[in-house]
C-alpha cells in the first residue's frame, strides 16, 4: 500500500510539473504579444500632438482666434487627419482651457468652448510641456488615455490632444477567451478581459512598488472599492499559482506580470489550471495503477518461483505425459487439416453444382423455348427473301422511295432478330458469384417476357402483366429473371388444355417487402404434391416434357435472395406462387421511365 500511494504521489506531480511549464512557456509569449499590441495601439496615436504643435496651421489659427475661417479650416484638417490615423478624437485648446478646434464638433467630450482647463493633461502640457492623463469617460464609463503637447514656448499658445481608447483590444482578449488585466501605477485595474476584475485594485503583495492609492486614482467609478484578493499559494520563478474568489467559487490560476514602464503600467495573465488539475489526477490514477501492477508483478513472480520449484519436482513425470499429448495432439491436427480441406472441396463442388444446376436449368428452359424462338426468327427471315426480292425488283424500276422503304422494314426486323438472340446469349451465360447488385424488377419481367413471347404467342396464351416503375431487389437481374421464366413457363404448361388460358404477372412493393404472384387458370396441382413441387427432380410432367430442377433452383435462387417462395391452389381454379423479396432502396441508381 505504501508503495502504491507513492507512486500516486509522485506520478501526479510530475503530471502537474510538466503541465505547469508547458503552460508557463505558452503564457510569456501570450503576455508579450498583450505587451505589443498595447504598446502599438498607443504608438501610432501619441506622436500626433506633436506633429500638430509644430504644425503653421494650428500656429496660426491659434494666433488669430478671431478668424472664424482658420478656425474652420483647422476643425477640415483635424478630421481628415483623425480619419487617415484612425484616431477616436483629436483637438485643439486655446489657452484659456477651452476646446478650439476638434476632429468632432457634435460629441459632447469635444465640442467648441467646452471648458477642459480642469483636465490634469491640460494643466500638464501646460506647465511642462507635455501631459499625459488616464481615466474614465463618464458616459460611457470606458478608459480613455490622453496624450498632450504643448503648442509654441513661452507663452504656451495652446495645446494639442489625441484620446487613445483600448475598446477594441478589450473586446479582443473577451473574444479570444484570454484573462487579461491591465492596472496603473496605483494597482488599479482598468482593462480586463473580465468585467469582474475592472476598477478594482489588486491587494498588496503581488505588484511591485506602492499600493497605496496615488492622485488619479479618483477618475475611476467608485462602486467598484473591493480590493482583488489574489492568495498566492506557490511561486514558480516569475509566475505565481494564486487562487482568487468568484461567484463560481475559488479559482486557482497560473499568474504572470509584464510592465510597461514607459506608462507605469503592469500587465497581468491568469491561465486557468482546471485542466492541470485533472491531468493531475489522471497521473496519480496512473501512478497507482503503474505501482499496483508493480506490486502485482512481484507477487506473480514470487509465486512464480514457488511454482517452478514445485514444477522441478513433478518435470520428469510431466516429460512423459507431455509427450504422448502432443502425438495425440499431432494426429489430431493432421486430422483436423484433412477434414478442413475435405470441406473445403466439398463446398467447392456444391457451389459448382449448384451453378451447374442453375445453367442446366436455364439451358433446358432455352430448349423447351426453342422451337418457338426459332419460329419467331423464322417469320422475320421470311419476311427479309420476300422484302429483299422486292427491292430488287424495285431498284430495277428506279424506284427510291420504295427501296428505302423496304429497307427501314428489313432493318427493323433486323433489329427484332439481335434483340431476340442478343437477350438469349446473355440469359445462356453461366452465372458466376460475385458480389450482388441493385435489380429492377421491371427490367427481369421485361426480360422474362422477350424470352418466352414465342411461346405465349404459339399458346395463345392471355398475359395479363402488372408491374410497377422503380421496384428494387438486390441479388443477380439474371437469376430473377431464370425464376419468372420458370414460373411462366409452368404456368403455360398448367393452362395448355384450358379453353380460355390466362396466367397474371402482378408485382407489388408493400412496406419492406416485394411480392411476384404468377397465378393461372389451369387444373391446380394436387394437394399431396403442394409440400414436394421445391424438390430437386419431381415432376408431374411427362417423361421428357421435363426434369423436375426449374421450381428446385427457383427455390435455391430466392431463399439466396433473402426471400420465400411457395405455392398454392386458388380456391375458383388454378395455381398461384408467390415470391416475397426485401425491398430494396437504392440511392444511387438510374431511374427509367
Amino acid at each position: 500500500m505504501l508503495l502504491i500511494v507513492a507512486g500516486s504521489y509522485f506520478a501526479q506531480r510530475i503530471w502537474r510539473e510538466n503541465g505547469l511549464r508547458a503552460l508557463q512557456a505558452v503564457n510569456e509569449p501570450r503576455i508579450q504579444l498583450v505587451a505589443n499590441a498595447m504598446k502599438a495601439e498607443i504608438s501610432r496615436q501619441d506622436h500626433l500632438p506633436v506633429v500638430l504643435a509644430f504644425d503653421p496651421d494650428v500656429r496660426a489659427a491659434l494666433a488669430a482666434p478671431l478668424d472664424q475661417a482658420l478656425r474652420d479650416r483647422l476643425s477640415d484638417k483635424l478630421k481628415r487627419i483623425g480619419r487617415e490615423a484612425d484616431t477616436r478624437a483629436l483637438y485643439v485648446i486655446s489657452p484659456s482651457g477651452k476646446v478650439f478646434a476638434a476632429d468632432d464638433d457634435m460629441s459632447l467630450e469635444t465640442r467648441r468652448e467646452r471648458d477642459v482647463s480642469d483636465r490634469p493633461y491640460f494643466r500638464s502640457a501646460m506647465k511642462t510641456g507635455r501631459g499625459t492623463y488616464l481615466g474614465v469617460d463618464q458616459s460611457s464609463e470606458r478608459v480613455r488615455y490622453y496624450v498632450a503637447h504643448a503648442v509654441g514656448g513661452a507663452p504656451v499658445a495652446g495645446v494639442a490632444v489625441v484620446r487613445v481608447e483600448f475598446d477594441r483590444i478589450e473586446a479582443d482578449w473577451e473574444k479570444a477567451g484570454e484573462r487579461v488585466l491591465v492596472s496603473d501605477v496605483n494597482g488599479t485595474v482598468f482593462l480586463s478581459s473580465d468585467a469582474l476584475f475592472k476598477y478594482r485594485r489588486i491587494k498588496a503583495g503581488l505588484l511591485n512598488g506602492t499600493n497605496e492609492p496615488q492622485p488619479g486614482d479618483s477618475a475611476y467609478p467608485e462602486n467598484h472599492s473591493a480590493p482583488i484578493d489574489f492568495k498566492v499559494v506557490e511561486y514558480r520563478g516569475d509566475g505565481r499559482i494564486v487562487q482568487v474568489q468568484t461567484p463560481f467559487g475559488v479559482r486557482s490560476y497560473l499568474y504572470q506580470t509584464m510592465p510597461l514602464r514607459e506608462y507605469g503600467w503592469t500587465i497581468h495573465r491568469l491561465a486557468d489550471i482546471a485542466t492541470i488539475e485533472s491531468d493531475q489526477r489522471d497521473g496519480a490514477i496512473i501512478g497507482a495503477a503503474i505501482s499496483l501492477i508493480a506490486v502485482s508483478g512481484l507477487l506473480y513472480l514470487r509465486q512464480r518461483q514457488a511454482a517452478l520449484v514445485a514444477a522441478r519436482k513433478a518435470s520428469a513425470k510431466l516429460s512423459s505425459v507431455v509427450a504422448e499429448r502432443t502425438l495425440e495432439l499431432r494426429e489430431t491436427n493432421s486430422a483436423l487439416r484433412s477434414e478442413i480441406e475435405e470441406r473445403r472441396r466439398t463446398e467447392e463442388q456444391l457451389r459448382d453444382t449448384q451453378n451447374s444446376l442453375m445453367q442446366a436449368g436455364k439451358l433446358a428452359a432455352l430448349g423447351q423455348m426453342s422451337a418457338a424462338i426459332a419460329h419467331e426468327i423464322n417469320q422475320p427471315l421470311a419476311a427479309i427473301r420476300t422484302f429483299i426480292a422486292s427491292t430488287k425488283i424495285y431498284a430495277n424500276r428506279g424506284d427510291a422511295t420504295k427501296v428505302a422503304a423496304n429497307l427501314d422494314l428489313i432493318n427493323g426486323l433486323a433489329e427484332r432478330m439481335a434483340n431476340i438472340t442478343s437477350h438469349l446469349k446473355t440469359f445462356a451465360r453461366k452465372s458466376e458469384p460475385g458480389k450482388t447488385e441493385p435489380v429492377d424488377v421491371e427490367r427481369a419481367v421485361q426480360g422474362a417476357m422477350l424470352l418466352i413471347e414465342s411461346q405465349i404467342g404459339l399458346s395463345r396464351t392471355m398475359v395479363e402483366t402488372s408491374v410497377p416503375h422503380n421496384v428494387f431487389v438486390r441479388g443477380y437481374a439474371v437469376q430473377l429473371e431464370q425464376v419468372i421464366v420458370n414460373l411462366l413457363q409452368n404456368a403455360l404448361h398448367a393452362v395448355a388444355d384450358v379453353a380460355k388460358p390466362i396466367i397474371r404477372l402482378h408485382v407489388e412493393a408493400k412496406n419492406e417487402i416485394v411480392s411476384i404472384r404468377v397465378i393461372d387458370n389451369g387444373a391446380g396441382i394436387p394437394k399431396v404434391h403442394l409440400d414436394q413441387v421445391f424438390d430437386p427432380f419431381f415432376t408431374t410432367k411427362p417423361i421428357g416434357k421435363g426434369l423436375g430442377l426449374g421450381l428446385s433452383i427457383s427455390y435455391g435462387i430466392v431463399r439466396d435472395f433473402g426471400g420465400e417462395i411457395r405455392a398454392s391452389n386458388r380456391e375458383e381454379g388454378g395455381t398461384e406462387m408467390i415470391i416475397e423479396l426485401p425491398n430494396y432502396r437504392p440511392e444511387n441508381v438510374s431511374i427509367h421511365a
